[in-house]
């Protein structure tokens, strides 16, 4: 199992090698967005790199054994709008990159509305959402690590998978994420495929639950969870195409062409969840020590797999998480170094990226050591913030007299709602908190552009494209 696991390790560090090839001396745009250089392929892969993350493998079958087809309803949901959402968004998106030359989203807020005090906002919102999430990385690489069992401090394996992190970063910047994230993709199919069909294979063996009885357990419909699901996927959708790291990596595709091309066959990916459920049933109908939910697909893994493919599994799992952490660490950096210290250079730029990084490398893994929350429970927290950028994205590629204070304030009390509603579990029908804190923002947004219009700018879907 650890030779297994460890072979793949190697090869990730060979891939992210070869991904320098030919890019020895990279300037800042090269290192977080490539240049806009990738093809349709490796957008692809970098992209779905972010949409299926260690909180996808292990994340996903907790969700579905703790809480059932409530929990479903809104996961699947919200990726599937998603794409669909993408489709018609990110190509417009990556328009506007180009037209303003644009690496990171706050960028984009700056240039076209001309505003300093916009992109400190939005620079500063996108940080403190981020935060956490490298955190959620580091909780799935612990759960990895605790199934490969080796006598070695816990605190010390996750500093140094930290270190590969890191490492990666510091070989390529944003080709090292991508290369990976092939390898990557490759083994979490090959992975998810394999547990679910020895899962099957091994189904009616020692079952300790009658089918019947699980499905009344996962079968719990309420107005209120219906309410929660279809709010929370009409927030996340739309969410999901302005993470901050999302819009990098829409920047570095070559074209629009590649960006809608991609877009058209990610939803392929949906046909790894069936599988994913199945192990969430396995587990459910058979008697296992489950410390956590997040824990049961790798303990149905170690309980079906002979050890090497158990080894190649975790490897696959590992590198989920170290591909989105790169991604994020890369934004996080490329935030501080461009948007929120003004006035560096590119090779500043760089070196600044990395010894923010390298902070928040620690300060996840200090995260990670003292939290115990499910996985999607960091990711919906993630979302009631994104979600506020979205009236802002729409003003820069279709509006044509959005005010930038308005967007300000429509950002603070869209995050303040949100915030107050999940703290203090206000009753608002169900609804997701940052639903109701996006429906504040809107409100906010669109009375100022009906009652106080600012001075008209062309909007980028207005702009003639000629890249």
């Amino acid at each position: 199992m650890t030779l297994a696991f460890l072979a793949i390790i190697v090869l990730s560090l060979l891939l992210a090698l070869y991904s320098k090839r030919g890019h020895v001396h990279q300037k800042a745009e090269d290192f977080f967005v490539a240049s806009g250089q990738f093809n349709t392929v490796l957008f692809f892969f970098l992209a779905v790199g972010e949409t299926y993350s260690i909180a996808t493998i292990f994340g996903y079958p907790g969700g579905v054994y703790a809480s059932g087809t409530g929990f479903v309803t809104w996961f699947l949901g919200y990726i599937l709008l998603a794409f669909v959402v993408g489709y018609f968004l990110n190509p417009l998106i990556w328009r506007a990159g180009r037209i303003y030359g644009a690496v990171t989203m706050p960028d984009l807020f700056r240039r076209h509305f001309g505003s300093r005090a916009l992109e400190i906002v939005v620079t500063g919102t996108a940080l403190i959402v981020l935060v956490p999430l490298g955190m959620q990385q580091f909780l799935g690489l612990q759960i990895v690590l605790k199934v490969l069992d080796w006598s070695i401090s816990p605190l010390l394996l996750t500093c140094l998978a930290g270190a590969l992190a890191f490492t990666y970063i510091a070989i390529s910047g944003i080709r090292a994420s991508a290369y990976v994230a092939v390898l990557k993709d490759i083994l979490l199919i090959l992975a998810i495929l394999l547990t679910a069909l020895v899962a099957l294979d091994h189904w009616g063996a020692g079952v300790a639950l009658h089918p019947t009885a699980a499905w009344k357990h996962a079968m719990t419909p309420t107005l209120k969870g219906d309410v929660f699901s279809i709010t929370t996927v009409l927030a996340q959708s739309v969410g999901f195409c302005i993470v901050p790291q999302t819009c990098a990596y829409v920047f570095t595709a070559r074209s629009a062409s590649a960006v809608r091309r991609a877009q058209v066959t990610m939803p392929l990916y949906m046909l790894m969840f069936p599988f994913l459920t199945i192990v969430a049933y396995f587990a459910l109908m058979h008697p296992m020590q489950v410390g956590s939910p997040n824990e049961v697909f790798p303990l149905v893994a170690q309980k079906l797999l002979p050890a090497p493919l158990v080894g190649l599994v975790m490897a696959g799992a590992a590198l989920s998480a170290l591909v989105v952490l790169t991604g994020i660490c890369l934004a996080i950096g490329s935030l501080v170094s461009r948007n929120l210290v003004p006035g560096l250079n590119g090779d500043q730029q760089r070196q600044w990226s990395q010894v923010i990084i390298a902070f928040y490398l620690l300060l996840s893994i200090g995260g990670a050591a003292t939290s115990s929350q499910l996985l999607v429970t960091i990711n919906n927290l993630f979302y009631f913030g994104i979600a506020q950028f979205l009236p802002g994205m729409l003003g820069i590629l279709f509006a044509r007299r959005m005010r930038p204070s308005a967007i300000i304030a429509g950002i603070l009390a869209g995050d303040l709602v949100a915030i107050i509603i999940y703290e203090f579990t206000l009753p608002v029908g169900g609804m997701n908190a940052g639903f109701v804190g996006l429906l504040v923002n809107f409100a906010i947004v669109l009375t100022a552009l009906r009652f106080f219009p600012d001075e008209p700018r062309k909007p980028v879907a207005a702009i003639t494209q000629r890249q």
